[in-house]
């Protein structure tokens, strides 16, 4: 009897956990992991999404690409919520500045929702934030002038 009702108590966690799996929980949980280690939390990230994952050698070569590049960052200090777009309910960007020692790193999420459960998309980094912050400042300068 007691053997029945943990092995239903155990897979209505599992199930409640896969029904209640949100675009938030995506970022969250990848922080979560990334504190910890960043390269093992790249992994886990694509792990629900089966078309990516039948890319092994390409993820390989971005995972090592990924450390070599985090190695020069320096210490790790969080991460910051930039933009939040959205394309209808189901395909969400999600952009993030990433605090390191030495400069920030933005990363991007797009997470698609095709039916009942997100899944990560594509996953992208770059730190050309700073150029961005100064073409946006020409932009609002003019705009405020007119």
């Amino acid at each position: 009897m007691l053997r029945h009702f943990l092995l239903i108590f155990v897979f209505t966690v599992v199930c409640l956990n896969c029904l209640g799996q949100t675009k938030e929980n995506i970022t969250v949980e990848f922080f979560n992991d990334y504190k910890r280690n960043p390269i093992e939390a790249y992994e886990k990230l694509f792990a629900n999404n089966k078309w990516v994952n039948e890319k092994k050698s390409l993820m390989e070569t971005n995972k090592i690409k990924l450390k070599d590049y985090l190695d020069q960052l320096g210490k790790y200090f969080g991460y910051e919520l930039i933009a939040e777009k959205k394309a209808g309910e189901s395909y969400v960007l999600k952009s993030f500045l990433v605090k390191y020692e030495r400069q920030p790193v933005r990363f991007t999420f797009i997470i698609y929702r095709p039916s009942d459960t997100w899944q990560i998309q594509n996953f992208s980094y770059d730190d050309d934030i700073d150029t961005e912050l100064k073409e946006a400042s020409k932009v609002d300068r003019l705009r405020d002038n007119l």
